[in-house]
């Protein structure tokens, strides 16, 4: 009887072994799913990050060209008027500051 109790004793022990065994394995195959996972996610929150980065940066671009449309237009406009003056108003400016050089020279 204290044989076969003795068995027993070391089947449990052996099945205890074996239990732990089988415990560790699955504990180290669910901690690297787990990693694969998490990693699997990160990788997801960045690429959605730099989605959001890219829309966020195209319409503030866009935003900034409308806003800046006008302005350059308006520049350009301002641009042509002065390359389009006449030549009687380049002359008329010329012969105004002439004539001011000479008078305040003139009159020494």
């Amino acid at each position: 009887m204290a044989l076969e109790a003795i068995k027993d004793i070391k089947k449990a022990e052996d099945q205890a072994e074996s239990l732990i065994q089988e415990a560790t394995i699955k504990s180290k195959e669910i901690i690297k799913n787990a990693s694969i996972e998490a990693e699997k996610e990160y990788n997801e929150i960045l690429k959605s990050a730099d989605l959001r980065k890219e829309e966020i940066l195209k319409k503030a671009v866009e935003e900034g060209n409308s806003e800046a449309a006008p302005i350059l237009k308006k520049g350009e406009k301002e641009v042509q008027e002065i390359k389009n003056v006449s030549d009687d108003k380049k002359n008329n400016a010329i012969n105004l500051i002439v004539e001011r050089i000479v008078k305040i020279h003139g009159n020494s």
